[in-house]
């Protein structure tokens, strides 16, 4: 028997909007500005929800810290969710219906969320379908399902609500959470009750063991980077296999671009079998594999690169810190076109970032030469 709970406008708290990332970013940023020193940050987590446009809370908070003062960096993995199969996307037509099945392991071990992002100026209808293929529910923009509530503990939440964009275009955003014990193959009916655009993005929620997915005829393996490394003035890496001579991308490599089409990742880095420190001892290594371990290699060669260009009297922008690394990059052969949606512009290539910054202090050096003795001045005397 199945029961609606009380149907109202619903507030939820979006993926990427924590204020607690943000409070450690800053603190490391005031501490480098307190000791007077450069500073680049690695991040090597992520989900998979979230509008990936670069407007959630937390990516807005990121670009507003790195460009705030030069020498500032922040370095995020972009995901491995390349062949999870958590994303889809499609357009609805005025009047019409379209199906997005999404299929929930029987024996899963956590429960089960997925995002749907569509723009503000439609108005969808979503409608729930069981695994028997029955409507449980059809909820309206600003609404909310709960099902199989008991005790004020509802095993489906089903959200639609208009998603604030702090005077950005609005989003409408479908959500849909349900337990782990409701195995089988659920659908959402999408219904185009006012339809200008009619573009819609769909993103499953990680979860570490019993994905689950869309079926393989639905899936779309774009714009599967992680919640917040959709950012403007971030970093995002992938992960290709550097113990291969061709360099392959790995196969988890999450891939761009972002949902307004924007080009990221910037760069990839070795992150498929890498040996790293095995905490749990302290003699040992383990393998490791993620854009969680290319995030950090990338981190490290900004580090060195600000260090050198300190040492040189060099002082760079987030915006030069990005180009330098873009423009350095070495291409794998894969690449077709000058950005891959999984390599970015290539592979990192920390002598050709140093050798830029060569570049960079000369041009410095050149600037003073000519304010120290400017065209028909006098040189100035030792």
């Amino acid at each position: 028997m199945i029961s609606l709970g009380q149907v109202k406008k619903y507030s939820i708290i979006a993926f990427g909007d924590s204020a607690i990332l943000l409070e450690g970013l800053t603190y490391i940023f005031r501490y480098a500005e307190k000791v007077n020193r450069p500073c680049v940050i690695n991040v090597s987590l992520g989900t998979n929800g979230g509008p990936h446009d670069g407007s959630s809370l937390v990516e807005q908070g990121i670009d507003a810290l790195v460009t705030e003062k030069p020498g500032r960096a922040v370095v995020l993995a972009a995901g491995n969710a390349y062949d999870d199969g958590i994303h889809c996307q499609g357009t609805l037509q005025q009047g019409a219906a379209v199906d997005i099945p999404w299929v929930i392991p029987q024996m899963g071990k956590t429960h089960c969320e997925l995002e749907i992002w569509y723009d503000g100026a439609d108005e969808f209808e979503v409608e729930l379908l069981d695994p028997n293929e029955s409507s449980v529910a059809t909820v309206a923009l600003n609404n909310v399902a709960r099902l199989y509530e008991t005790d004020e503990q509802a095993a489906i939440v089903l959200t639609h609500r208009v998603k604030e964009r702090f005077g950005r275009e609005p989003l409408n955003q479908i959500g849909v959470f349900i337990e782990k014990e409701l195995g089988g193959i659920w659908t959402l009916r999408l219904h185009g009750k006012k339809v200008v655009h009619g573009d819609y993005h769909a993103w499953i929620e990680r979860q570490d063991g019993n994905q689950s997915s869309f079926p393989l005829d639905n899936q779309d393996s774009t714009c599967t980077l992680g919640s917040l490394s959709c950012g403007k003035e971030s970093i995002v890496v992938g992960s290709y296999h550097a113990g291969r001579p061709d360099a392959p991308i790995s196969y988890f490599s999450s891939a761009g671009p972002t949902r307004d089409g924007r080009e990221k990742p910037e760069i990839s880095a070795p992150g498929h079998d890498v040996l790293a420190a095995w905490s749990r001892t302290g003699t040992k290594v383990v393998r490791k594999m993620g854009t969680s371990m290319a995030a950090p290699a990338v981190t490290g060669a900004i580090a060195a690169m600000l260090s050198y260009a300190a040492s040189q009297g060099v002082t760079l922008t987030s915006t030069e810190i990005r180009n330098i690394l873009i423009q350095s990059a070495r291409p794998n052969p894969a690449q077709v076109t000058p950005w891959d949606p999984r390599y970015g512009y290539g592979m990192v290539n920390l002598q050709a970032m140093l050798e830029a910054v060569d570049k960079l202090a000369i041009a410095h050096l050149g600037k003073i030469a000519n304010i120290e003795n400017p065209v028909g001045g006098n040189p100035s005397q030792n």
